[in-house]
């Protein structure tokens, strides 16, 4: 159910303005061919009719000039029209003509139209090579013209095959070519701007394509380009569509199709329908979505359009999915899968195996979905290497540039070197003493600077690699210590949870809750340590995702609301009402937040907090202001850096370590988010970021705060059967603590033949947690798979201190939950809920018997 990228190769890479004629070429007859030309911006099928009636007059004239630009002028109406037999017979013309005439203009033309056609039909690396044998003869034609249209189809092409830089060059190249043309020179300016604002679009460059569309559309106007004007219609569409505007974006879709049924524009018309029926699958209207889905698939193998048939075909058995006809549906999505892989398209393979995956998730085909998910996976891995490849062949093609201009270099210092040593031997032969005891002079002191220089380099790059050695040293300890250093935090933490729900003395209650407090302050100081120190050593936290920015923010002021309330403070969130949600790392995001309210809380002796998330230019601005101590204007430019505290930071008796804003900067970075901050002293602060939006196609899960996980708690026990693995005594004596508390039985072990050996004994646990790092050098994640292979009924975890372990990465990869310690009560209390409920009904299913 993508949005299919809508063929600029099928919408304009014809004749849209003559050949420059030569000397002798009558004029009447290219003013005439200029007019069918300008009639073909109206209505292409009308113009290959009066074309085709014109044969004899154009096809056979002695000029070269005047029966090549007919044949373009034909091959090119016949192209938006869909007429293949019409455009092959008039590119095997121009082949024709610039062999017996010897004509590089008629043979670059042919090479263009061959290659558009190639690329219609999902062949575009195959037209580029087309394009590759002419491209010393484009560039010798002395009609500008020939070299604009040859510019433009390769920036198309280069576009279509997601060489993006090499598009770029070869469109900007095509726009200013489209400015010296002696006619049409409006009419090409048009087309480049169409294929430039195309090219944003699929940069993921979304603002900017809508202003080059806005720039477009007076001229097609002015021209009257309908066939012009129904592109950018669509292209705008498409630009909505992505906002999440799908109102304004099928009303352009409608006002394409309506263009592409008035003027005969059969590719025009088929990529309408296909996008029409786009939004509706987007809207999950799977019955409104079928029939339109079929007329495009019809109009795309009427316009010989096979890879948009091929897209086409898939939409429609996204279709047929969503209204239950799983086995028809999957027949259409796989053959438009089969087809886009024979042709060597590899992202769109990639992106309709992500749809397929989803839509059988939909449908409750789990098995169906993981198996589509792996192979996905596996593609996209490959697609990974590709690009690898063809960066590193980028890089080796720069640096072998690089290096031959570095040897040009040293040849010109050789030869400037030999230079000077001719003038100072003519120098000494004319025995001017006083001007070679100069020379020896000036050779003493350039070399004792020299000697000077270089001490001095050596001794600069030894501290440096010295500071840069020390700061490896840091953040390798830091990240090799994680586990060891996060275990004592994971035990207190689980120990506090399970006092809090068995304590039952109210004199006891606000001091477990001072203590759960600090335990948080702990561990927020520990994680801004270790987050700081992987980020400044490049390591990401996460991966992008659709983030709901709303439950993130109420989730973090439900986290701090009761240490302002102790601190005599009102920390209040003011959300929009609608949803809001942004593309972002969910892990680095809610860091950053988190530092920033508890930063606000801190350095707010009286008054008030105010969280608040509004729309700003397309993203979402997130503030959090206070009435506190506010910065001085000197300390302003230094606040975001590592240990850095203000002036007004010692009046507070709970001040920082300078870690907490350090923190939300690498995050931000990392996000891809402008951050920044305005302050005043002795009033306050107001801390931003500017996060970018993302539309999601779902309604987000509801969040469950602290209060109503210990009211459940409380309320309803859990029941079932658990085995924790862990190898630390003190963290399984936590675990024990808390399950019990819950109302969980559980056996412990602390190596993997104690864990088979509890199974021995008879236990069929529900659950099974499995720390990583074990003493006895075993793999957690192996013995989880052991396990889980004798208990099939069962649910497993990972639980790790550490964040980029392989074995943590394989188990994620292969859909095992990973817990990262300090383990979450709350979160795995949700957890266990699910699973031990999904356990439930499986004994009551399949019960075990009685051995």
């Amino acid at each position: 159910m993508r949005l299919l990228r809508p063929w600029v190769l099928a919408t304009a890479l014809g004749l849209l303005g003559t050949l420059s004629a030569g000397a002798q070429t009558p004029s009447q007859d290219l003013a005439e061919l200029d007019r069918l030309q300008t009639l073909s911006q109206r209505n292409s099928a009308e113009t290959v009719q009066a074309l085709q009636a014109a044969a004899p007059r154009f096809a056979r004239a002695a000029h070269v000039d005047i029966r090549r630009t007919y044949f373009a002028a034909l091959a090119d109406a016949a192209f938006e029209t869909g007429q293949a037999p019409v455009v092959t017979d008039a590119i095997a013309q121009l082949k024709a003509l610039a062999a017996t005439s010897n004509d590089m203009s008629s043979q670059v033309l042919a090479a263009a139209f061959e290659a558009r056609q190639l690329a219609v039909a999902g062949k575009t690396r195959a037209g580029l090579e087309a394009l590759a044998q002419v491209a010393a003869g484009a560039e010798t034609v002395g009609d500008p013209w020939v070299r604009w249209l040859y510019h433009l189809t390769l920036g198309a092409l280069h576009s279509g095959n997601g060489q993006f830089e090499e598009a770029l060059a070869q469109l900007l190249r095509s726009l200013e070519l489209s400015r010296t043309l002696p006619r049409q020179a409006v009419t090409a300016e048009l087309r480049s701007r169409t294929h430039l604002e195309l090219l944003h679009f699929d940069m993921k460059n979304p603002e900017r394509a809508l202003q080059t569309i806005r720039e477009a559309l007076p001229l097609a106007e002015k021209l009257d380009a309908r066939q012009a004007l129904g592109w950018l219609h669509l292209h705008r569409g498409n630009v909505e569509n992505v906002q999440g505007d799908l109102d304004t974006a099928i009303a352009a879709y409608r006002q394409a199709l309506q263009i592409a049924r008035a003027g005969g524009l059969a590719g025009l018309q088929a990529t309408a329908l296909n996008n029409l029926g786009d939004v509706l699958l987007q809207r999950k209207a799977y019955a409104e979505a079928e029939p339109v889905m079929r007329e495009a698939l019809a109009a795309y193998r009427d316009a010989h359009e096979l890879n948009g048939a091929a897209l086409a075909q898939a939409n429609l058995g996204f279709a047929l999915m969503g209204q239950g006809r799983i086995a028809a549906g999957v027949h259409e999505v796989e053959a438009g899968i089969r087809f886009v892989h024979e042709a060597g398209s590899l992202p769109m393979e990639e992106q309709l195996l992500g749809e397929l995956s989803r839509m059988y998730e939909q449908a409750g085909l789990y098995r169906e979905a993981m198996a589509t998910t792996r192979k996905q996976q596996a593609l996209a891995k490959e697609l990974f290497h590709t690009e690898r490849d063809q960066a590193v062949a980028t890089l080796q093609e720069r640096f072998d540039s690089a290096e031959r201009q570095r040897q040009i270099d040293q040849l010109a210092q050789a030869n400037r070197v030999q230079d000077a040593e001719l003038r100072v031997r003519r120098m000494q032969q004319i025995g001017l003493a006083a001007a070679v005891a100069l020379a020896l002079l000036a050779a003493g002191a350039s070399f004792w600077l020299y000697r000077r220089t270089r001490t001095a380099n050596e001794a600069l790059a030894a501290a440096r690699g010295q500071a840069e050695s020390a700061l490896t040293e840091k953040n390798m300890f830091l990240a090799t210590a994680s586990h060891d250093l996060r275990q004592p935090v994971h035990a207190m933490s689980l120990m506090v949870e399970a006092i809090s729900l068995r304590n039952t003395d109210p004199v006891l209650r606000p001091l477990v809750a001072d203590l759960r407090t600090s335990m948080q302050a702990m561990s927020q100081l520990f994680n801004a340590l270790l987050d700081l120190s992987r980020l400044e050593s490049g390591q990401p936290l996460g991966h992008k995702t659709a983030v709901d920015l709303g439950a993130l923010l109420a989730d973090v002021v439900r986290l701090f609301r009761e240490q302002a309330s102790l601190g005599g403070l009102t920390l209040r969130l003011r959300l929009p009402r609608r949803g809001a949600t942004v593309w972002a790392e969910p892990v680095l995001l809610r860091q950053a937040l988190a530092n920033l309210v508890q930063n606000a809380i801190r350095y707010t002796p009286q008054g008030k907090v105010l969280v608040s998330a509004r729309a700003r230019g397309g993203g979402w601005l997130v503030e959090v202001r206070d009435t506190g101590i506010g910065i001085a204007p000197a300390d302003q430019a230094r606040v975001f850096s590592p240990y850095y505290r203000g002036s007004r930071a010692d009046q507070m008796d709970e001040a920082g370590h300078g870690l907490g804003l350090a923190v939300v900067a690498r995050c931000a970075e990392q996000l891809g988010a402008a951050y920044g901050v305005h302050s005043l002293a002795g009033r306050g602060s107001r801390f931003w970021l500017r996060l970018p939006a993302h539309v999601a196609t779902d309604a987000g899960a509801p969040t469950t705060s602290a209060a109503a996980h210990h009211q459940a708690v409380a309320s309803r026990p859990l029941q079932g059967q658990c085995l924790v693995l862990d190898d630390d005594p003190q963290v399984l004596k936590a675990w024990r603590a808390m399950l019990e508390a819950w109302g969980v039985a559980a056996a412990y072990a602390t190596t993997g033949a104690e864990a088979h050996g509890r199974l021995d004994e008879g236990l069929v646990p529900d659950a099974i947690f499995c720390d990583q790092r074990l003493r006895s050098g075993e793999s957690g994640f192996d013995i989880l798979r052991t396990l889980l292979a004798r208990c099939p009924a069962a649910q497993g975890a990972m639980v790790s201190g550490e964040f980029d372990a392989p074995a943590l990465r394989d188990a994620e990869d292969e859909g095992y939950l990973v817990l990262r310690k300090p383990v979450n009560p709350a979160e795995l209390h949700a957890v266990l809920v699910q699973w031990l409920a999904h356990g439930k009904s499986q004994r009551e299913q399949h019960p075990v018997p009685f051995q």
